[in-house]
């Protein structure tokens, strides 16, 4: 705006020399000042349209804290060189916010030129880098104008972190008091087979291989050592863990959303992660394009490949989904993964508890208030991702 300005003060400048001093030179110089504008306008908007932004990404699937490289690419179809020429780049709070986010160029006789930037992302989720506003000013560098160009976008998916823990053992343990008691099976006389003499139906020690369903995780608590019941039919429980993201609305965009989302995200894929090294297998619930989608995890590589599809579909929250009838699946554990304990949430977990099954509800630690809606079983996590039980 101060360009134009300035030009039209030159203009008027060389108009009023023209009537007041010297008509013949004042005459040339407003005829040059108004043709030559003219003609750069002119070339600029012709060049402006012969332009092609690309943009392109190393990997759509990032880790966090791991810096990644995309570049822009720009085009032009003629030989006419180009102003100045700018555009932003956009990133969501997934990003470290960039050291620039308008760049400036301009192209002589090249007809192409790339621009490298980093990024780090440093929060997981379903992130976007986008290219727009793009802009060129005319030759004279008076005038400036929008290029049409439609917007560019690319959707990254930053890749939630299994988390090593050591103190998820609280939760483990009461896991583990969920499992059926055999004491009965210790006090039968039903022969016994394996190396060593154990009371009860045949069992024998556990090798690799063996189905972790068939352990019998009472009696290996109390031997120190794993015995797998021949004649188990695999009836054993299988713990739920269960991703509740139905409390999170537009915050899911706003860094602070996005951090709770990161820390429950993480903390159930980090107790898959210690469940399974204690040999527990468990069935991981989370949304995906609008329904509770259901994955059972019996080894790490099923967590890692969770960890990179997590995010990609999650667009809605879909619905709570906790064992509360005869009918449903053979879970009786529910480990709900959430923001904080909504109405909703609250009632659901008593009708699953008063059917007889054992619920417990996970919260990042800085969103328990003394208000919080009462649950039979309430565990806090911690920023390092311990747990700890306060009901």
């Amino acid at each position: 705006m101060k360009a134009v300005f300035s030009y039209v003060v030159v203009l008027f400048s060389a108009m009023a020399y023209a009537f007041l001093f010297d008509r013949n030179a004042g005459s040339i110089m407003t005829v040059f000042l108004i043709v030559v504008p003219i003609v750069s306008v002119f070339l600029t908007v012709y060049a402006s349209r012969k332009m092609k932004f690309e943009f392109a990404v190393d990997e759509n699937i990032l880790k966090k804290n791991c810096r990644s490289t995309f570049s822009i690419h720009v085009s032009k179809d003629t030989f006419l060189p180009l102003p100045v020429v700018s555009f932003e780049l956009t990133v969501s709070e997934h990003f470290r916010r960039p050291e620039f986010d308008v760049y400036r160029f301009s192209m002589s006789e090249n007809r192409d030129i790339s621009i490298y930037t980093e990024l780090i992302p440093e929060v997981c989720g379903n992130a976007t880098v986008s290219l727009g506003k793009y802009f060129i000013t005319d030759y004279l560098g008076i005038f400036r104008f929008r290029i049409r160009t439609s917007e560019i976008s690319e959707n990254i998916i930053i890749m939630p972190q299994i988390r090593e823990t050591d103190d998820c053992g609280g939760i483990i343990h009461s896991i583990y008091a969920t499992l059926p008691d055999n004491d009965d099976d210790e006090n039968s006389s039903v022969s016994v087979s394996g190396r060593t003499a154990v009371p009860g139906y045949e069992y024998r020690s556990y090798v690799p291989g063996d189905s972790l369903k068939k352990i019998n995780w009472k009696l290996s608590s109390k031997r120190n050592e794993l015995y797998v019941r021949k004649d188990e039919s695999g009836g054993i429980i299988i713990p739920d863990i269960i991703l509740d993201i139905t409390q999170f609305g537009e915050d899911r965009k706003k860094r602070s959303g996005m951090s709770v989302l990161e820390q429950i995200t993480e903390g159930a894929l980090s107790l898959l992660n210690e469940c399974i090294k204690n040999g527990i297998e468990c069935v991981f619930v989370y949304p995906r394009s609008g329904i509770m989608h259901t994955e059972s995890v019996t080894s790490y590589e099923d967590i890692e490949r969770i960890s990179g599809e997590i995010f990609r579909y999650m667009d809605s929250p879909g619905n709570i989904c906790l064992k509360h009838d005869e009918t449903s699946r053979s879970s009786e554990v529910n480990i709900v993964y959430a923001a904080g304990v909504s109405e909703e949430l609250a009632g659901k977990a008593e009708a699953s508890v008063a059917a007889g099954n054992n619920v417990k509800v996970v919260i990042p630690e800085q969103m328990y208030r003394a208000d919080t809606v009462p649950v039979t079983e309430l565990w806090l996590q911690r920023e390092d991702f311990s747990l700890n039980r306060v009901i």
